[in-house]
């Protein structure tokens, strides 16, 4: 090999984000079939899909919903189809009248991939050029381009009884999405904002120099944060089993309101995900590049970050009508080195791999399942194991500090009690001590300084009751209930509930059990009431009732509301 060659190949190996640009590349020339874009977590559209794949029980495209965002295309297609039966009274489970309505609006929302419903959607322009449709400001529709463009907005206004005053959210921004020739999807949103939050929320800014879910900001005025938020990416179908998506956002993989695996509470982050579809089969290759633990702003003179690479299978099986089990693993490595090109291999046992290395990264196993036990009800668990040990896994009493698993069981009751469109859940997390962490801090699981998975960390135990409700079909009454017991550090030792410090730097090594350390009981009860004034725009009316009782210190309370005005977003919550 000359040296030009020789160069070309240390360039890759040192910088990995040079092969992953050249393999995109090298995909998009490839020939290809129909793809969208996803659709962008927390959308109201979840809620509908997940309804119908309880209700169908064993689709098998809705069947597969353990890793999230969705696919447009194939969601909107299993939809329609759907809908058709129930226009030929052939579909074997009854829809309620807002579900019809919720239908209607998932294919006006994408309509791209309905044409034949383009024409019904259409209404009266305004001045000729704007909201052809209810669902976009602007769209453009050729036989090989499809654009879609909306802003971006979401104002609320509130108070909060805890000394912090008024609080309030201002977004603004946009978002467009679209694909070229039917062949390659793409999106990309962009937002501006600026907030006051509640003091427990401050509290969480200070400790971990982050804002929830975003990362990187800014001081404004006083208490709050100014921060910008821009995500993206492409996507395309290689052959007919193979869907590539190449993006700068979040992924969530679970089927619960938490995520015991990696959730969408962080900030944004490269990845590159393979999503392979066949027979019984869904499997996931997710490659990502995250932020590694660093110094406090300013504190390191705004020096480049420190960089880790995470690398995901996860392995979804319908083994039955009835019953999905999940297999998951992944491994965090330290960035320092580069991506090592073994990980890269798509059907190889990561632990492995790490071992040949002589790497010190943190690797997890888990195992997830869903199981549609009736038409009405869903069970759904996850079991996290980020160390097995078996001789303390069988004196599990003495609490070694080893015992780092996490246990998630739920279940989901749409129509519950015979009333229409009442969707009730139920769910109770366990993480153990020092769960999703290393000797080090350096390959925790946690990205720019927040966790990947439980935005609480670990070392807690959690039991969430949540009810949603649409009575009336623009009218949306959504309740939680929400519970925790953690360990907080005490007196500066690690008691393994803080995801950021290693376990290293424990105090001893038995004894751990949940609450370890300083015991803090948290109860949270929140209700919102949104009205859909005109597709995807929403008046918003919020409150919330947090208590926080630190043992030997007086219990405290906080109670918040706002009211807003939402366009194209979903509403800035913070559950924890």
């Amino acid at each position: 090999m000359n040296n030009k060659g020789v160069s070309s190949v240390y360039m890759i190996m040192k910088h990995p984000s040079s092969w992953i640009t050249m393999i995109t590349v090298i995909l998009l020339s490839l020939p290809a079939m129909g793809q969208s874009d996803y659709i962008s977590l927390g959308n109201k559209q979840y809620q509908l899909l997940e309804r119908l794949d309880i209700r169908t029980r064993h689709d098998t495209l809705l069947g597969f919903t353990t890793v999230k965002p969705y696919d447009r295309r194939k969601m909107t297609e299993r939809v329609l189809y759907i809908d058709s039966l129930d226009k030929r009274g052939v579909l074997p489970f009854p829809l309620s009248s807002t579900d019809r309505y919720n239908i209607r609006r998932l294919i006006m929302d994408n309509w791209e991939w309905a044409p034949a419903y383009a024409d019904s959607f259409r209404v009266k322009p305004v001045f000729g050029v704007f909201y052809k449709t209810p669902a976009n400001l602007y769209a453009v529709s050729t036989s090989n381009f499809k654009l879609a463009i909306d802003p971006l907005l979401n104002l609320q206004f509130g108070r909060a009884n805890d000394g912090t005053g008024n609080i309030y959210t201002n977004t603004r921004g946009i978002m467009l999405r679209g694909n070229i020739a039917n062949k390659v999807g793409f999106y990309s949103i962009l937002t501006d904002n600026q907030e006051k939050d509640p003091a427990y929320v401050r509290d969480f800014v200070a400790h971990n120099g982050a804002v929830p879910g975003e990362g990187f900001y800014k001081p404004y005025r006083t208490s709050g944060y100014d921060y910008f938020d821009a995500r993206g990416g492409i996507s395309f179908n290689l052959a007919k089993y193979f869907d590539i998506q190449f993006a700068y956002d979040k992924l969530f993989i679970g089927n619960g309101f938490r995520s015991l695996f990696l959730s969408d509470f962080s900030s944004n982050y490269l990845y590159l995900r393979i999503s392979t579809r066949i027979w019984k089969f869904d499997y996931e290759n997710i490659f990502a590049q995250t932020i590694a633990p660093f110094p406090p702003y300013g504190s390191d003179g705004r020096a480049m970050h420190p960089r880790n690479y995470m690398m995901i299978h996860h392995l979804s099986l319908q083994v039955a009508k009835w019953l999905n089990l999940g297999f998951y693993e992944n491994v965090m490595e330290d960035g320092k080195n580069g991506l090592q090109l073994s990980y890269l291999n798509p059907v190889i046992f990561y632990r492995s791999v790490e071992q040949q290395l002589g790497a010190a990264g943190k690797a997890n196993v888990g195992f997830d399942f869903k199981s549609n036990v009736t038409s009405s009800v869903q069970l759904y668990g996850q079991l996290l194991i980020n160390e097995f040990v078996t001789k303390e896994v069988f004196h599990y009493s003495r609490g070694s500090y080893v015992n780092k698993q996490a246990f998630q069981l739920g279940a989901k009751y749409i129509d519950a009690f015979f009333v229409h469109n009442l969707d009730v859940q139920a769910e109770v997390n366990y993480i153990r001590p020092y769960t999703y962490t290393n000797f080090d801090s350096t390959t925790n699981l946690t990205h720019y300084r927040q966790p990947l998975a439980h935005p609480l960390g670990a070392n807690l135990k959690e039991f969430i009751g949540i009810a949603r409700y649409q009575p009336l079909p623009h009218l949306y009454l959504t309740g939680k209930l929400m519970y925790h017991l953690q360990g907080l550090d005490s007196a500066g030792v690690n008691f393994g509930g803080d995801v950021s410090r290693g376990y290293e730097t424990r105090p001893r090594d038995y004894g751990f059990f949940i609450g370890s350390g300083t015991p803090v009981k948290s109860t949270t009860a929140a209700l919102s009431v949104s009205w859909e004034i005109f597709e995807n725009m929403f008046i918003d009316l919020n409150s919330t009732y947090r208590t926080y009782n630190v043992q030997g210190q007086p219990n405290t309370s906080t109670f918040f509301y706002t009211v807003g005005f939402r366009v194209n977003l979903q509403p800035r919550e913070f559950n924890f």
